[in-house]
């Protein structure tokens, strides 16, 4: 699949808020979407009914039509007053259906690529346990080999997230998704994916309905998934796009400790500690693959940024400046405005490596 191709899908996420309403006015009635009571039976029947139909049209129904029931299902989730009792309900009779789709690759389907997006577009609409746990596994790369559907699957999980009261979504089962991310991560070899998941995990710490030590967790295993595709940086004779995932990850999240909108969830020890060793291995990679970075200025500059952003996280987390991983970027910094190959690189390299010899 090309890169393009990916941009385009995850484009596709980021516009799921602006699905098209269907012409034909098919809906739920209002009492359903809006109860903030157990469904009746008759009231369960309509949702079955609906969501059968609908889902229908999703599994064998062509491009079209698929769209509209698409957009039949996600306009009942965004509707004013829309409870976390009427989503529990719509995700007990939706997420079985969308998983059968979601299980058949492979089968011939020509639209089949378009069917699974937009099942895993609704998906993130529910916001519900069981719709999320779907969605988070359909991001698996053991278990999914199409790029594609990984990327859209972890874009999406920000906006599955959005807190909804009585959805049941809460803290321990937030925590147990970031945990699947993190594990999906760990075998994930693509960057923009990788940096999806990233995200993914960044939004789920910032959930309001996050106690204190889950949120804390979470931070944990972010700042581990920073360091494991460090590791994995490292582990590689020539630069690795996976410094792409990690620098853009970071700004994001610089921006949020700047903003003073998370500083007290990160600051403590264990973090900082993480933080800096991960900084310490994308030195010793750019050391090891720097003759190949020389060939890449998008290259170099993820490394540098990586070292340069890093830092800056870290003393925000510690509260000063840590001159010593300052050290690792600012050569660097300085050889960015000069030519590859020249002698400032050469100096570059050799400060970058004095630089490291100071922190063993």
């Amino acid at each position: 699949m090309s890169r393009s191709f990916l941009l385009a899908g995850l484009f596709g996420v980021l516009s799921a808020g602006a699905v098209c309403l269907p012409a034909s006015g098919q809906a739920l009635d209002r009492e359903i979407v809006t109860t903030t009571r157990p469904l009746t039976a008759a009231q369960t029947s309509k949702v079955s009914d609906f969501a059968a139909a609908q889902l229908s049209q999703i599994a064998q129904g062509n491009a079209s039509s698929l769209i509209e029931a698409r957009d039949s299902i996600i306009q009942d989730t965004r509707r004013p007053g829309v409870t976390g009792v009427f989503l529990r309900a719509y995700s007990n009779e939706l997420v079985p259906g969308i998983r059968k789709i979601l299980d058949k690759p492979g089968t011939g389907d020509d639209l089949f690529t378009l069917r699974a997006e937009n099942s895993l577009r609704i998906l993130a609409f529910l916001r519900t346990p069981e719709s999320v746990d779907l969605l988070v596994a359909s991001n698996n790369p053991s278990r999914v080999s199409d790029r594609g559907q990984r990327l859209v699957a972890a874009g999406l999980v920000p906006l599955a997230v959005e807190p909804v009261p009585q959805s049941g979504l809460n803290s321990g089962g937030l925590t147990a998704m970031a945990r699947d991310i993190s594990e999906n991560l760990r075998d994930e070899t693509d960057w923009l994916v990788a940096l999806e998941d990233l995200r993914a995990m960044n939004a789920i710490a910032l959930n309001p309905g996050m106690t204190k030590e889950n949120r804390a967790e979470v931070r944990s295993m972010q700042f581990q998934a920073y360091a494991d595709l460090a590791n994995r940086v490292e582990a590689s004779d020539q630069p690795s796009e996976l410094v792409l995932s990690i620098h853009r990850a970071m700004l994001g999240l610089r921006a949020r400790l700047l903003a003073n909108a998370t500083a007290g969830d990160v600051s403590n020890k264990q973090i900082a500690q993480t933080l800096r060793s991960m900084l310490i291995t994308i030195g010793e990679a750019t050391v090891k693959q720097w003759d190949g970075l020389q060939k890449s200025s998008q290259m170099y500059a993820a490394y540098e940024g990586t070292l340069r952003i890093g830092a800056q996280l870290l003393s925000l987390l510690e509260g000063r400046p840590d001159g010593a991983i300052d050290a690792l970027a600012a050569p660097m910094t300085e050889a960015l405005k000069t030519r590859p190959g020249g002698s400032a690189r050469d100096k570059a390299l050799a400060n970058l490596k004095a630089a490291l010899k100071k922190l063993d």
